[in-house]
């Protein structure tokens, strides 16, 4: 190398590492200040490493003492849910119809009070009677004894007063309407407890992928920012290099169009970082300034689930879903209430028994002004010959409606092969994606240093050293991925499999 040449090479090595100076100050790694260059060429510090920087970053921001876990969240959400709250209704409105289905084993006690008053009428006569007084009894009436006809009549009471106590037993419904019934109910109690399991479990599970999701966006976007301000401060030490003779015009227009691509990157990650923390709120109804941390080490490798076949999978998710649970459950809610209503379409026979006290009773002849207590038991027997088709047609109608939902469980069970599917998927790439992109992160981490040093000993340019670093930011943010993806597989696979229903 020629004197000129290796004065060159060691002026552009000091501007350069006199223009690293300025990103060594940036001490806190979330508001970095603006960058400024020195203009002083002699020996400097050794500037911070990027990677040091990201990692203090991320450590900060997780793991923090009161902040909010998976658990936590999918907790709130699920207590409060209003789809919760609406299913939990249904479940007590069921519970209802359980007790009315006992409650229609008891006889039917009719109990009836009432008081009519009657117009008057004359006094029904029913003839004459010829009467001796002073006779004997028993013995033939003198010639001489004076005979006296009465006129008979019945007296005429005007005010009636009825208290009536009647008891029916439907003795058919028994045996042919009740028992469905009662088995329709507790269908209908058992499928509404499963929603609101299922209610629950979806809810928490919502909750959960939407906290790895806000995560994943508070340390993408920190990420992307450090990646931002580095990207600026090397725009200005290229323009410095650039004044000074030591880079060319198409080194600051490279430099130039990493900043647009990093600032670019940055804007996105706060944009998603506040939907997904909007999100978040929204589940968990929490107030618009309330204040959300990482109560998780999200970025430590999680433990996954064993790896399993399908069929074993499949045959899990069918035994534990409480979704389909409870349409086999209202399946068989519909096909007992078809039974009931087959056993109406038969005649009834009820057996009663009535106590009727009455002033005046109409048993007692001629009546008396006076209460009378009668009573009387019978069986009868009757049949609607209208009823018997609307029954039939109702009947159908059920066992249709049954129909429908063991269609609609069939299609259940083919969306919950697909999502088996999805979430086996995910856990096996988890344990390969987690790996890869940690040798990912690594290598580029490598590779950073090796740049640095090269550009510090002038052998090296700033738009080299940019490369780097957008290489070790694209890393971080792909392990980020990798490592919140594994969590929000973990949470899908044990919601597929029903493993997360209490």
């Amino acid at each position: 190398m020629t004197r000129p040449n290796r004065f060159r090479c060691c002026l552009w090595t000091a501007a350069a590492m006199a223009s690293l100076n300025s990103s060594s100050a940036c001490a806190e790694p979330l508001t970095t200040p603006q960058p400024t260059t020195s203009e002083t060429i002699g020996t400097v510090a050794q500037p911070r490493d990027m990677a040091a920087d990201i990692d203090q970053a991320i450590e900060v921001l997780q793991g923090r003492q009161g902040g909010l876990t998976a658990a936590r969240a999918a907790e709130i959400a699920a207590a409060g849910s209003f789809d919760s709250i609406a299913a939990e209704q249904r479940e007590l409105a069921a519970d209802s119809e359980v007790e009315a289905a006992k409650i229609r084993y008891t006889p039917k006690l009719n109990l009836s009070a009432g008081y009519t008053r009657l117009s008057s009428i004359d006094p029904p006569v029913v003839g004459t009677l010829v009467a001796a007084p002073g006779a004997v009894s028993d013995r033939p009436i003198g010639a001489n004894q004076l005979l006296i006809a009465h006129s008979l009549s019945f007296p005429v009471l005007v005010n009636q007063t009825i208290l009536r106590a009647q008891l029916v037993v439907p003795i058919v419904d028994y045996f042919v309407r009740f028992p469905q019934m009662l088995d329709a109910a507790k269908d209908g109690k058992s499928a509404a407890h499963l929603n609101v399991v299922a209610q629950r479990a979806r809810i928490s599970a919502d909750a959960k992928i939407a906290y790895y999701s806000w995560s994943r966006a508070v340390l993408q976007h920190v990420t992307a920012t450090q990646a931002y301000e580095r990207a600026k401060t090397h725009f200005v030490d290229t323009q410095r290099l650039l004044e000074a003779g030591l880079a060319t015009s198409a080194d600051v227009r490279s430099v130039e169009a990493q900043v647009a691509q990093a600032e670019l990157l940055e804007t996105r990650a706060a944009n998603v970082e506040a939907i997904t923390l909007e999100q978040v709120r929204i589940q968990l109804r929490l107030p618009v300034d309330a204040k959300i941390e990482i109560g998780e080490r999200v970025i430590d490798v999680p433990a996954l689930p064993a790896l399993m076949t399908l069929d074993v999978a499949w045959a899990e998710a069918q035994r534990s879903r409480p979704e389909l649970l409870a349409l086999a459950q209202n399946e068989q809610l519909l096909r007992h209430q078809a039974d009931a209503a087959s056993g109406a379409e038969l005649p009834r026979v009820d057996a009663f028994g009535e106590i009727l006290t009455a002033n005046p009773n109409a048993r007692y002849q001629p009546a008396v002004d006076a209460f009378k207590t009668t009573w009387a038991l019978g069986v009868q027997a009757s049949w609607s010959v209208n009823d018997f088709p609307a029954n039939a047609a109702a009947r159908r109608g059920l066992v249709a409606q049954a129909n429908a939902v063991a269609a609609q469980s069939n299609a259940m069970k083919q969306a919950l092969r697909a999502e088996l599917v999805s979430s086996l998927r995910g856990v096996t790439q988890a344990h390969s994606t987690i790996a890869a992109a940690g040798r990912g992160v690594q290598a580029a981490e490598a590779a950073y240093r090796v740049r640095k040093d090269l550009y510090l000993a002038g052998r090296a340019k700033s738009v080299e050293l940019t490369d780097s670093e957008t290489e070790l930011t694209r890393a971080r943010i792909d392990y980020i991925d990798a490592l919140i993806d594994a969590r929000i597989a973990t949470v899908r696979l044990e919601h597929a499999l029903a493993r997360d229903v209490k």
